[in-house]
């Protein structure tokens, strides 16, 4: 009877101590740069974003976190012709 009172908890905290695990590594992939859903529209039409956010990001060379962008500017290698 007492292993089973022991080992509920036990159980109860491996599983929550795995989600704390598992929610900072998506903490992490978060971090990762994404552009602004408006900029990203912008760049698909070969125009630059018009929001006054997003221009002075872009000035830090960061993504619009306003605009539900993240991190910092990837900036693409250039292609040779």
């Amino acid at each position: 009877m007492k292993s089973k009172k022991f080992l509920l908890p036990l159980i109860i905290a491996s599983c929550f101590a795995a989600g704390v695990l598992f929610a900072e590594e998506a903490k992490k992939e978060a971090a990762e740069s994404k552009p602004a859903t408006c900029c990203a529209k912008a760049e698909g039409k070969g125009e630059k974003c018009g929001h006054g956010c997003c221009a002075e990001a872009a000035k830090a060379e960061k993504n619009c976190e306003k605009c539900n962008g993240s991190g910092k500017i990837e900036k693409k290698p250039e292609e040779k012709k």
